[in-house]
């Protein structure tokens, strides 16, 4: 079995590499890198949901073929959920299970910004910094804190335009969403809303902790999908 991590915004797919310390060598962990960012920077920098998702699809093709699970965190629910609007309408496997975090739904009016098209780059990162949204590991490189500053604010324009219903997507499993209480974003959210998008149960798990809850719940986290994936 196959275990794709999707990532937040401004933030690379292979971070999540260091889960693999806590899960079974069966299970094959995938880092979905979006193109233009970290490990693919020769590649275009692409700038909306729907876009990055048929490029993870064409990139990943074969491995979606198989028996596969989904974990998004943040942005990555955003991922997650187009990857499955895609892969149904183009044929290929659904996923066994799906874990999403740190986000609301995508077919809720709760956002970052009031009208992400006016906000500046500036507000961008302010704002992300402000609420320890981001990495907050110091990049003493003016050149690449501007190329880390350009890859985030265009996540944040993407996942906070991205928007689909129950009508256009319905997960085919059982999904768990986990969050972190002390996160700022979840403070208007009811995780519980995303039951409203999958066929089966929907059970909701939370975590001391600000929005990278995952950071001091590794072991946690990795058991509850280990659970959840019969592994």
């Amino acid at each position: 079995m196959v275990l794709f991590f999707l990532p937040h915004a401004g933030g690379s797919a292979k971070s999540y590499s260091s889960f693999k310390r806590f899960l079974p060598k069966e299970l094959t962990v995938v880092p979905m890198e979006l193109s233009g960012r970290f490990t693919r920077p020769s590649e275009p920098l692409l700038d909306t949901i729907p876009d990055c998702v048929t490029d993870l699809i064409n990139k990943h093709s074969e491995l979606l073929r198989g028996d596969y699970a989904l974990f998004g965190h943040s942005m990555g629910t955003a991922l997650v959920t187009e990857l499955v609007r895609q892969a149904k309408k183009n044929g290929l496997a659904m996923p066994c299970h799906i874990f999403l975090s740190g986000k609301n739904p995508p077919d809720e009016d709760i956002h970052c910004f009031e009208h992400i098209k006016n906000a500046s780059d500036e507000e961008i990162v302010s704002f992300f910094t402000k609420n320890s949204l981001s990495s907050d590991v110091p990049v003493p490189d003016h050149a690449l804190v501007k190329l880390l500053n350009r890859i985030l604010c265009t996540d944040v324009r993407m996942a906070e335009g991205y928007r689909a219903t129950p009508e256009d997507v319905k997960f085919p499993c059982d999904i768990t969403a986990l969050y972190g209480i002390e996160d700022p974003l979840m403070q208007r959210t009811d995780m519980q809303g995303w039951n409203r998008f999958t066929d089966g149960k929907c059970e909701v798990i939370p975590f001391s902790g600000d929005h990278f809850y995952f950071n001091e719940h590794k072991e946690e986290v990795c058991s509850i999908i280990k659970k959840k994936l019969h592994i």
